[in-house]
């Protein structure tokens, strides 16, 4: 390995792969093919910013995996003048009949890659639009948590035999009343059942304030005609309309409307081999949540648009239920792409 020292690499490009660890980052530089740097530091952007230092003079652009860390250092690395690649590590090319992984070769990987121009990018919202992503996830996540509790609830009563007539949609207050008088005659198992009933409770109030918060934030001049724009599709109400913007951000991003259905995973999977083609289901990458929202959107429009229920018929007929919906939930997705784009409400039939 060629020894660098700081005049060699004044003026040239300087690629730093990092691999992050909550304790320690694993940072490999390359100059021209050759190891300038490779080594731990501690996990703080002030560390990397001191070996970065190093490097003054020179055009630096870095790259690290998208994941737990978000997206805060990659607001470090551009605000101190260097390029930042967030990368998918879903997309990252593979070494098959390599067995041995660790954060040296991780690293040393990224920083390869990055300088042949073969890493993909994820797109990295604004502070704002982060910050405002949250408000829907969180809501999401205690939606989840609720459900998770319901479940233990319930098992808790059939595990002691306990039949109360369970309602078909959400549990009304006569309900939790119901089951929250009911005694298993001992003091212990009572009391830790009373908890999990106050759980409950204490979920469905923090679903209903974080509620709040999105209609709040929907009303603000960033959301508030897109959101209008979107809540005149049939079976779009203020909070998919919500986890729509808040998900995809800025639509015309997207140059084709396949690029919008790839990210969402709503593109059919596809095996070619010489002259065979087969199409498989869904790829199911990228937006689960919103993938999830939008098929539960697309039931509710076949009821309401009837050129959009034709048009499920005509897919059910051929392909099946499930396929139908899938093909209804993308043909929703891309119509509201197209009213986003041309700033205008949803007609009769659009999506169909």
């Amino acid at each position: 390995m060629r020894g660098y020292t700081k005049g060699d690499v004044k003026g040239k490009d300087i690629f730093a792969g990092i691999d992050l660890h909550r304790k320690a980052w694993h940072v490999t530089v390359l100059c021209e093919g050759e190891d300038v740097f490779k080594g731990s530091i501690p996990g703080r952007w002030e560390a990397l910013r001191h070996l970065l230092e190093r490097y003054k003079g020179s055009r630096i652009k870095a790259a690290y995996e998208a994941g737990y860390f978000g997206f805060w250092l990659y607001d470090h690395l551009i605000e101190y003048g260097a390029e930042c690649i967030v990368t998918p590590p879903s997309l990252l090319p593979i070494e098959y009949g390599n067995k041995v992984k660790t954060d040296r070769r991780d690293s040393k990987k990224l920083a390869l890659l990055l300088a042949k121009g073969m890493l993909k990018n994820v797109w990295v919202p604004d502070k704002e639009g982060r910050h405002h992503r949250e408000v829907s996830r969180r809501r999401r996540q205690l939606i989840v948590d609720r459900v998770r509790t319901q479940c233990r609830i319930k098992a808790a009563l059939r595990l002691y035999g306990i039949d109360i007539p369970e309602p078909s949609g959400k549990w009304s207050k006569t309900y939790l009343e119901n089951i929250g008088r009911f005694r298993f005659g001992d003091r212990w198992m009572d009391g830790s059942f009373r908890l999990l009933l106050e759980q409950y409770e204490f979920l469905n109030a923090a679903i209903k304030e974080q509620t709040e918060l999105l209609k709040g934030l929907s009303e603000t001049e960033r959301y508030k005609e897109k959101v209008e724009i979107l809540r005149s599709v049939p079976g779009i109400g203020l909070i998919v309309a919500m986890e729509i913007l808040l998900e995809l951000g800025d639509v015309s991003r997207f140059k084709k409307a396949d690029q919008l259905a790839a990210y969402v995973g709503l593109t059919p999977s596809q095996y070619s081999s010489a002259d065979k083609v087969r199409m498989g289901r869904i790829t199911r990458a990228g937006k689960n949540g919103l993938r999830g929202t939008l098929i539960e959107s697309a039931w509710r429009i076949i009821t309401k648009d009837g050129a959009m229920r034709e048009c499920y018929e005509r897919i059910k007929n051929r392909s099946g239920s499930k396929r139908a919906i899938v093909a209804i939930a993308r043909r929703l997705l891309l119509s509201t792409r197209r009213m986003l784009l041309e700033n205008r409400p949803y007609m009769s039939g659009l999506a169909a």
